[in-house]
């Protein structure tokens, strides 16, 4: 059977949307998750997190240096607000990753903290002490020396409880994954080669669900889940009527974050994953596809999104910075045969200096032209919703050790990347075939290479980020005066 590039592209799409987004009766969806898919993917090497496995301030000066340039790195990329108006798909809560919107998750950010107005009910000393316990559980400060001023400098960062938390949560979010595609990949399963999916299914359902919810028990038991969400949900409703002392915390925790990288003017705000580990660590996961899946889902329908319309899935090409792309290459090319596998993990994007749990609190507002200069409020909650900060990348998704077994792919692919000098970055769909790191301090560069009928990616890459997406920000409670807010 003969299938398009596009066809191909949407096999991808809707199962890798129902893999990190779907669910069933055992383990529901999130109906606030929003993919925005890498066009191009994102190359990353194991050494590009060496700052988060292994933590600053804990080499010599040469290394911290790499670590502090990693660090920049990382944060610049997903420095980004998710962008609706990129939505390319009828049906799915679904983008196109675009780091140029000129949105940066940062600045606004920072500019909704200093420029909110917040509920002024004064809480007494017993509320306060408390708050202050709670706000140390969940995290804490650590001395580094500034490698540019040369000055000791405090940074926030994640309790031992917060990271033990969050730890517990990517394994659950892992094994929810891991069940989700399996049961995906029976109900696309077509002909002799999906049969091993569909009596896997049929005899290791349970036990996958079983592995799902033994993960979200240990988060419970070991990664101390109720504690941290009790303890937020006490935060969030003794602040709810008086904001005014946990915003001059945040705004403290924002501004301690900035750090300095070597170069002038690399100023970011200190951003990691969880776990620090995961490019070497075990709980990759190895999914696949192929073209006889096209029928089952090429047309599965969702009914939690509209915007846009539908892009072409071909082969494309950027520039050495691979800072923009073009699709040239036509994407109803046909294949007869086609198979995809690669591994798969998700790493949780953690901002010591970003809480979202100001941003859902409804004691607080925005005021248009008193220091709030922009167009449009934070997000209208509406769906697809528009603002200024709709949501935020909670997990990035890597790819590794991506495989495609196709003849006339790779020969397609080929003829295609032959047009193009060697600096240029070309891929299909989210997957970067050749091209270079993109770090202005690397000069790595890695090409697909192919026996004549599969073709093999080395590395890994991002391929894609899934969003949480805020609802109405702000939504201060209506029985709040405007005179209560300061």
């Amino acid at each position: 059977m003969a299938v398009t590039l596009q066809q191909l592209g949407g096999i991808f799409r809707n199962t890798m949307y129902d893999t990190l987004c779907g669910g069933d009766g055992s383990l529901p969806p999130s109906k606030s998750s929003f993919i925005t898919w890498c066009m191009p993917g994102l190359p990353y090497t194991e050494q590009d997190f060496d700052f988060a496995a292994q933590g600053l301030g804990t080499g010599t000066a040469e290394v911290e240096k790499a670590k502090l340039q990693h660090a920049y790195n990382w944060a610049m990329q997903v420095d980004f607000v998710p962008d609706p108006r990129a939505a390319y798909t009828h049906d799915k809560q679904q983008g196109v990753y675009r780091n140029d919107a000129g949105m940066r998750l940062s600045e606004i950010y920072g500019q909704i903290l200093k420029f909110s107005k917040v509920a002024n009910h004064e809480l007494n000393d017993e509320q306060k002490a408390r708050l202050d316990e709670f706000r140390d559980l969940l995290r804490t400060k650590r001395t580094i020396k500034d490698l540019v001023t040369k000055q000791d400098k405090e940074v926030t960062e994640d309790s031992p409880m917060m990271q033990a938390y969050k730890q517990k949560e990517m394994a659950y979010i892992a094994a929810q994954t891991a069940y989700n595609n399996k049961r995906v990949a029976a109900y696309a399963a077509k002909g002799d080669a999906g049969a091993g999916a569909v009596m896997d299914w049929a005899s290791n359902a349970q036990l996958y669900l079983m592995q799902a919810k033994l993960a979200e028990d240990d988060w419970a038991s070991t990664g101390y889940r109720n504690d941290v969400d009790q303890i937020n949900a006490y935060i969030n409703q003794t602040t709810e009527k008086s904001l005014m002392l946990w915003k001059a915390n945040l705004e403290t925790f924002y501004k301690d974050a900035l750090a300095n990288a070597v170069a002038p003017g690399e100023r970011f705000y200190y951003t990691t994953v969880a776990p620090g580990d995961f490019a070497s660590a075990g709980g990759w996961t190895g999914y696949g596809m192929n073209h006889s899946m096209v029928d089952t889902t090429a047309h599965s329908e969702s009914t939690t999104w509209s915007a846009g319309g539908d892009v072409a899935w071909g082969f494309w090409h950027a520039g050495g910075d691979a800072a923009s792309t073009t699709t040239s290459f036509d994407s109803t090319m046909t294949v007869e045969d086609f198979e995809l596998a690669y591994d798969m993990t998700q790493a949780q994007v953690i901002r010591p200096w970003f809480y979202p749990e100001f941003l859902i609190n409804r004691g607080w507002t925005l005021r248009q032209g008193d220091g709030w200069m922009f167009d449009k409020m934070p997000s209208d909650g509406a769906t697809p919703p528009t603002g200024t900060f709709v949501g935020y990348p909670l997990q990035a998704v890597f790819v590794r050790n991506v495989k495609i077994k196709s003849a006339a792919f790779s020969a397609a692919y080929h003829e295609y990347s032959s047009q193009f000098e060697g600096s240029a970055s070309v891929g299909w769909g989210p997957f970067t075939l050749r091209g270079s790191y993109g770090h202005q301090e690397s000069g790595n560069h890695y090409h697909a290479e192919t026996d004549g009928a599969t073709l093999t990616v080395p590395g890994m890459q991002v391929i894609a980020f899934v969003n949480h997406l805020l609802g109405k920000t702000p939504d201060p409670l209506p029985d709040l005066p405007e005179s209560d807010f300061v």
